[in-house]
């Protein structure tokens, strides 16, 4: 959805609502956390990877990703989607009388969250989220039409399920790590039908691995009892929560993360099965992360809503068309840096890629201005409404 200039005939009818800057800006920082945990893989340094015979400058930026970034902007991103899912269901819900009609409407978003997201996989980044938030709804979307205190409920349920299933699926991750770790940081290729069929065959296992190995469902239900309740958007009713959600949610993420990110950069010397329970804490904590920046983002776009400047403008116009943008970042930071590609991540360490991820996040900040002044929504968001709703996207 775009903020395009009213035509005669909107004047005519009700106004329709002031799009709110500051979840908009959250989903364009969102997009630049993503890229560059996106690129450090084409630069062969993956999570829980051992950076310590790297350049200073890649052991700075390997150790700041695993405290600040990694398994932090997957559940941001997760926290948001959950959200704006669950706005939108009750929305609907509200205005036309008939839940499961909304009901409905989320299991045609999934189906086309998997379309997307094979694609995405296949031709591009095998570690591609889009699919697993498609089954992440179908597995929950459903909670949907219970009350709230279901909702609670089901979190508890997660919570417990996921601490366990996380750290189990982070041990053996990290056992896999110790015995072949070349074979974990590699990206399929594009040459040979070999590389073709790695690529095919691994989507459905990293799927697998995206919705069991971490939080996701717990972050989705997250989501959802966020958009219960309106977190995001009733800043003033919630400003205390928010600001306690911000200051604790980052303490405990870094605290969290203090001590995989040390074994990273050979700070901290332990066997693989420590390494696995390190990682499976800061996996796990990477929850309290994505709560905590989601909320300090609402209070910082809240901060800016009334006088927002150029940067923040073109922050929310990217962040209104996160589906467009996720994806051409992914294409263009995999064009740049694959090794069978342009290549440079082949002579980069993990500094390298994410300043290439930087530009990449730039360039498209440039984008997502010209098409706000354009009034055009995303091409691609505009396809996702175009699938689920059966009609062209509407402003």
């Amino acid at each position: 959805m775009t903020n395009t200039p009213p035509t005669d005939t909107d004047r005519t009818a009700a106004p329709a609502p002031r799009r709110l800057l500051a979840p908009d800006m959250s989903r364009g920082a969102m997009l630049l956390m993503i890229a560059a945990a996106y690129a450090t893989v084409y630069a062969g340094s993956h999570f829980g990877a051992d950076v310590s015979q790297l350049p200073l400058a890649d052991r700075v930026t390997a150790f700041a990703s695993a405290l600040l970034l990694d398994n932090r902007a997957f559940p941001l991103f997760a926290i948001l989607f959950g959200y704006w899912v669950a706005r939108g269901t009750d929305r609907r819900s509200e205005r036309d009388g008939i839940p499961r009609q909304a009901y409905v409407r989320l299991l045609r978003r999934a189906g086309a969250l998997l379309l997307f997201g094979v694609i995405h996989a296949v031709l591009v980044f095998p570690g591609e989220i889009l699919s697993s938030y498609g089954i992440a709804l179908l597995l929950v979307g459903w909670l949907l039409l219970l009350s709230t205190r279901a909702l609670v409920v089901a979190l508890g349920v997660l919570l417990v399920g996921s601490a366990l299933l996380n750290t189990l699926f982070a041990v053996a991750y990290a056992y896999a790590a110790a015995t072949d770790p070349v074979a974990l940081a590699a990206v399929p290729g594009y040459l040979t039908a070999g590389d073709w069929a790695g690529r095919i065959l691994a989507y459905p296992v990293t799927l697998v691995f995206m919705v069991l190995g971490y939080p996701l469902l717990l972050l989705v239900v997250t989501g959802f009892l966020a958009g219960r309740l309106r977190l995001f958007e009733d800043v003033d009713r919630h400003r205390r929560t928010l600001r306690l959600l911000a200051t604790l949610g980052i303490a405990v993420s870094v605290g969290g993360a203090l001590p995989a990110a040390l074994a990273s950069v050979g700070a901290l010397d332990a066997g693989w099965a420590t390494i696995g329970l390190l990682n499976g804490l800061q996996i796990l904590t990477g929850v309290a992360g994505g709560l905590g920046y989601a909320s300090l983002f609402t209070l910082i776009g809240t901060r800016v809503e009334q006088h927002p400047g150029r940067f923040a403008r073109a922050l929310a116009a990217m962040g209104s068309r996160s589906l467009t943008f996720y994806l051409l970042h992914s294409v263009l930071i995999a064009a740049t840096l694959h090794s069978e590609l342009i290549g440079v991540g082949a002579h980069v360490g993990p500094f390298g890629a994410v300043a290439v991820a930087t530009g990449v996040w730039l360039l498209g900040l440039l984008a997502a201005s010209a098409l706000e002044r354009a009034g055009r929504p995303g091409p691609l968001d505009a396809l996702m409404r175009r699938l689920v709703d059966g009609a062209p996207a509407r402003s």
